[in-house]
């Protein structure tokens, strides 16, 4: 058994390094394409602008099948990468609407095709036992960027074009775990037909549902969390301060999530991330007095356990899926992923202008009330070890 699982185990850290670079291009472009467009176009436009992205990466879903077929698996991973790269050069000197907002489109596309392929093969070749914690540690990981990048914008404020172009070289840096292993990708990840993606969905809904609850919630974190901050009356450093606590808590809580996707169980995992999240979000909607030390605490698990429903739907579809249903269903889930980064913000955006950083929260609420509720009644998913012994 040792011999089988050397090559398989070189693939996953393989991959995994890879689409770290996804996360690290998106959690640098996203604020400080932001920040640079603040000055030219309005709010309404510049969240437009934020949009291309996700509009990208559901183009690379419908270009997935087709180029699996044609190129294979491995190589449309790399297509992805490559994309990535030239996108981000571009946008290292661009600075109009458009122009921007095309180079957007095709960072997104890229990034599609490369974690389509990736999440597949890596459901494809992960043990069932062990599929949970090698979610957590790729969550984890895809996750970092978002942490880093501000960091790096930080560090760096005024050289927005090197930043975008050490980002370029360090996506083409990813070409080498890619390439390394294509031929293995290519093998394992049967091409899928984008006819299957809807059929996904329908075949596991209140997993591609805790997906979109999980996705909604990160982008409204993303872009707004600094601006809710403010309107409980933190000033704008406790604001970004209290944003990156909630995505340190996040890439921290996905390897424990994964842990306990295996060893408790996935209905038992999915409902406590649903009412971990609940409880951090209740003490926010009538909390207004609340001072930044038990605030940062509850952002700081709720990030964890928000972003676990994502790890945890990833595993649930690896569970339920084989062959060409599972890309489709990888398919399915960036779908699900983009139109949720579209839709959370613009949502969260006018209810803030309507209720206010408290009736979000209570939104917020409401929402992991009804996915715990409707968890308890009708959540039943194919649990690791059950799985385990059908295989044998």
């Amino acid at each position: 058994m040792t011999r089988p699982q050397k090559p398989q185990t070189r693939m996953i850290v393989a991959l995994i390094l890879g689409v770290t670079i996804y996360g690290f291009a998106m959690g640098t472009t996203y604020p400080l394409l932001g920040l640079l467009l603040s000055d030219q176009v309005s709010g309404a436009l510049n969240g437009l602008n934020t949009a291309a992205t996700g509009l990208g990466l559901m183009a690379g879903v419908v270009l997935v099948p087709g180029l699996g077929r044609r190129l294979g698996a491995g190589r449309t991973a790399l297509a992805g990468v490559g994309l990535m790269a030239v996108a981000l050069i571009a946008l290292a000197f661009l600075r109009d609407f458009w122009p921007v907002f095309a180079a957007r489109m095709i960072l997104g596309c890229g990034a599609g095709l490369m974690f389509i392929v990736a999440e597949t093969a890596l459901n494809a070749a992960a043990a069932p036992e062990r599929r949970g914690r090698i979610m957590g540690v790729y969550t984890a990981a895809n996750a970092l960027g978002f942490v880093l990048g501000p960091a790096m914008i930080a560090l760096m404020p005024d050289h927005p074009a090197a930043l975008l172009l050490g980002c370029a070289a360090i996506a083409l840096m990813a070409l080498i775990p890619f390439a390394a292993v294509e031929r293995p990708v290519s093998r394992l990840v049967v091409p899928g037909s984008g006819r299957h993606v809807l059929s996904a969905i329908a075949a596991f809904p209140l997993a591609f549902g805790f997906l979109f609850i999980a996705s909604m919630i990160d982008a409204v974190a993303i872009s707004l969390m600094p601006v809710i901050m403010l309107d409980r009356g933190f000033d704008i450093s406790q604001a970004v301060l209290l944003a990156t606590v909630f995505h340190v808590g996040l890439v921290i809580g996905q390897p424990l999530i994964g842990l306990a996707l295996d060893r408790a169980g996935r209905r038992r995992t999915v409902l406590g991330c649903c009412g971990l999240s609940l409880a951090c979000t209740l003490p926010l909607v009538s909390g207004s007095g609340m001072g930044f030390w038990p605030v940062a605490g509850l952002m700081l698990v709720w990030g964890g356990a928000n972003y676990g429903l994502y790890t945890a739907a990833l595993a649930l579809i690896g569970d339920r899926f084989r062959g060409e249903k599972l890309t489709a269903a990888t398919a399915a889930l960036a779908s699900v992923y983009a139109l949720a980064a579209v839709i959370g913000p613009v949502v969260a955006g006018g209810m803030m202008n309507g209720l206010g950083a408290q009736g979000l929260f209570g939104a917020a609420a409401v929402v992991y009330l009804t996915a715990l509720c409707g968890g308890l009644w009708l959540f039943r998913p194919v649990e690791p070890e059950w799985q385990k012994h059908q295989i044998r």
